[in-house]
């Protein structure tokens, strides 16, 4: 290897390199770790708070109970058996008008955080009529018909997450309870109606008041012809998700953080039909991708600051900042000839993979920027310090300190901006190469091999 020193540097850089990338990948799995813990901490809390919450509702039903006759001969005898089937009626309302208000109430399990929201609930429901609940006619081999009180049905995802409800209609409150009987939501509370067939007939509107809790997404069911939902909050980064997505114009943000509104025709939604099918509620968030699932749209509070995650996503970029940093030095050597030994290598590296994991420890207990800037600033000084000792004096060490903290600034823009970070990253290496090519366009690396 004497006779060929380039090649015996890259082989020895590249075996550093390898020696960093071990490393890096165990501090990956251990931001992967944490991330689990944090999934961990997520469940804790819906296990003993409310899971995601999406409401759907109100719906008047009416259960029917048939009586059929078929005669049956067994052994020359000729018996009447009777038998019984439930018909459930459904009438759909014309228009729900929701206008709700969040608030976002922070629930930790150790170090770790999980967005709760407390929601404040009012909605208009009408109806042109009730026709669709009065009892149907029936003939033979129906010899029978009896109907129940008509009632109301609305649900929640996760109904440990209602804190209070109140139903009003024109003659006052309605009286809500569990549905322990429910006809087309497999958990949900109920209201019995008026029974008289003018009340059928009539047009109906209820009010419909209620606070609920829930974590971390919230989501509607558009069930009548024309659904109108407005959701205010003092979360600023919503991701909305589900069927329908708001118009950029009725996307607004506020001071406190966002409002937004959507418009739902039953002429764009199959909620309806999925309903009378008998298609589950779910949580918005997997309603979408799951055909047995009534179709929904709202919005999930993300945290774009998750710790575990931006350090998991910054250590992608380890190797990249290693590699870039080694280009640096092995330039400095080139143009000043001052020669760094492998092992000095090691040693620059391994502070650079330092910083992902004091990173990634800090940002538990800081604010995810103060633990970048405690880290970044630590690691800087330290491999100035040493690549004074490593290349020979401060002019040397310098403008690598210079590169690192230009490094650091990038790195953390691209962790703000995940949707320009391959432009960032693309750009970054360009400007490097571009760089280290301009600076040696005039060394003759053949006479570097003739003269070792």
């Amino acid at each position: 290897m004497k006779r060929f020193p380039l090649l015996a540097k890259a082989v020895s850089l590249g075996a550093v390199v390898m020696v960093l990338m071990v490393g890096l990948s165990m501090i990956g799995g251990l931001a992967s770790e944490r991330m689990g813990y944090r999934a961990q901490a997520a469940s804790s809390v819906r296990e003993s708070l409310a899971g995601p919450q999406t409401i759907a509702g109100v719906v008047a039903t009416r259960r029917c109970t048939s009586t059929t006759e078929k005669t049956v001969e067994k052994e020359k005898v000729k018996t009447v058996e009777r038998t019984d089937s439930t018909i459930v009626l459904k009438a759909l309302p014309q228009s729900a008008r929701w206008t709700t208000t969040s608030k976002i109430e922070p629930r930790y399990r150790g170090l770790y955080k999980v967005n709760s929201f407390g929601l404040d609930v009012k909605s208009r429901i009408e109806w042109t009529d009730l026709k669709a609940l009065a009892v149907p006619q029936f003939k033979a081999p129906v010899v029978a018909l009896s109907c129940d009180v008509p009632q109301v049905e609305f649900a929640v995802s996760d109904p440990r997450g209602v804190r209070n409800v109140t139903l009003k209609g024109l003659a006052g409150a309605l009286v809500v309870q569990p549905n322990n009987h429910p006809e087309v939501f497999r958990t949900g509370f109920a209201a019995q109606l008026p029974t008289s067939v003018a009340a059928l007939e009539a047009p109906l509107a209820l009010d419909l008041a209620m606070e609920l809790v829930g974590l971390e997404s919230l989501g509607f069911v558009p069930l009548a012809v024309e659904n109108s939902v407005t959701l205010k909050s003092n979360w600023a980064h919503p991701s909305f998700l589900g069927a329908f997505l708001p118009n950029p114009s009725d996307r607004k943000p506020t001071a406190a953080g966002f409002e937004v509104s959507w418009s739902v025709s039953s002429l764009a939604s199959n909620a309806r039909s999925q309903l009378v099918k008998g298609v589950a509620l779910c949580d918005v968030r997997i309603a979408s991708s799951h055909e047995g699932c009534l179709q929904s749209f709202g919005v999930d509070f993300i945290d774009p600051i998750n710790p575990a995650s931006l350090s998991e996503r910054a250590t992608k970029y380890g190797i990249l900042f290693i590699v870039l940093t080694f280009a640096g030095i092995v330039l400095l050597e080139v143009l000043k000839g001052e020669a760094v030994h492998p092992v000095q290598y090691l040693l620059i590296g391994a502070a650079m993979a330092a910083f992902f994991l004091l990173l990634l420890s800090l940002s538990e207990h800081v604010a995810f920027v103060w633990a970048y800037v405690a880290a970044a600033v630590a690691c800087v000084l330290l491999l100035t310090v040493y690549a004074k000792a490593a290349l020979g004096g401060w002019k040397r060490a310098l403008p690598m300190s210079a590169g690192l903290a230009v490094l650091y600034g990038v790195l953390y823009l691209v962790l703000q901006s995940e949707q320009h970070a391959l432009l960032a990253g693309s750009l970054l290496v360009f400007a490097v190469l571009a760089g280290v090519m301009l600076m040696t366009r005039n060394v003759k690396w053949g006479r570097i091999h003739e003269g070792a």
